[in-house]
Formats: structure tokens, C-alpha cells, sequence
């Protein structure tokens, strides 16, 4: 891990993640804990009226600092963004979100929850 993953800005945003709650009037709703560390995120998506895109996501969660900030960062990022572009999604796209360029396999798992709770639920 880097100490850069620790960064001020990843710090302030797990603390004061944004779209946090629950989403009243969600289509769908998807868990995802990481079974290596117990770290787990529910997200709520809303969906456009052809299914499509999602127009809002909300989401809850307890883990540490990299999982958190990942999906605050991440849920800002996908409002909007259609279905296509959101599967298409990578480690690489999380990294640049974060910050970071190195991430160990273990944190790159906690960094990756957010999104995979997001794919599978729109899947």
C-alpha cells in the first residue's frame, strides 16, 4: 500500500462520503460484503424510464477509509452515466478516482466493492 492511499482528500471524503443514505423510490437495490475483511456496501439505483442510465444512486456502508471513499467518489461519478459505460469500468478508472497509481491487491478488493455492488445490481 502507498501512502498515498491515506491522503488527506481520501481521508475527509470517507468521512463525509456524498450520496450517503438510504434512496427513497430506488428500482433496485444490491449488497456486497467483502468476505476477506467484513467490509460491506448496500447501494440504492434509480433508473432512467428505459433503464438505461442511472439517474441517482445512494448508497450505506461500513469499512475502512478505501472502501468508503471509493464508493462516495465513485457514486458522484456513475449519477448520469449510462449502463453501458459504467460495466465498462476498471480498477485503472477507480485508481485515477482515488488518486493513487499503486494500490496492493488486498486494498485494490476494497476499492473494487463499490463498483462491483454497482455492476451487479444493474446487471
Amino acid at each position: 500500500m502507498t501512502d498515498d492511499l491515506y491522503r488527506e482528500t481520501i481521508v475527509t471524503e470517507a468521512r463525509h462520503p456524498q450520496n450517503y443514505g438510504s434512496l427513497a423510490g430506488a428500482d433496485i437495490s444490491q449488497s456486497y460484503v467483502n468476505p476477506s475483511c467484513g467490509d460491506s456496501i448496500n447501494v440504492y439505483v434509480k433508473l432512467d424510464s428505459e433503464k438505461r442510465k442511472i439517474l441517482d444512486i445512494s448508497w450505506e456502508g461500513k469499512g475502512c477509509v478505501v472502501s468508503m471513499a471509493s464508493m462516495s467518489f465513485l457514486s458522484t461519478k456513475v449519477k448520469g452515466m449510462s449502463l453501458e459505460k459504467i460495466n465498462k469500468l476498471t480498477p485503472a478508472d477507480l485508481k485515477q478516482l482515488l488518486g493513487v497509481e499503486e494500490i496492493t491487491p488486498s486494498r485494490e478488493k476494497c476499492m473494487m466493492m463499490g463498483l462491483m455492488a454497482i455492476k451487479k445490481a444493474v446487471s
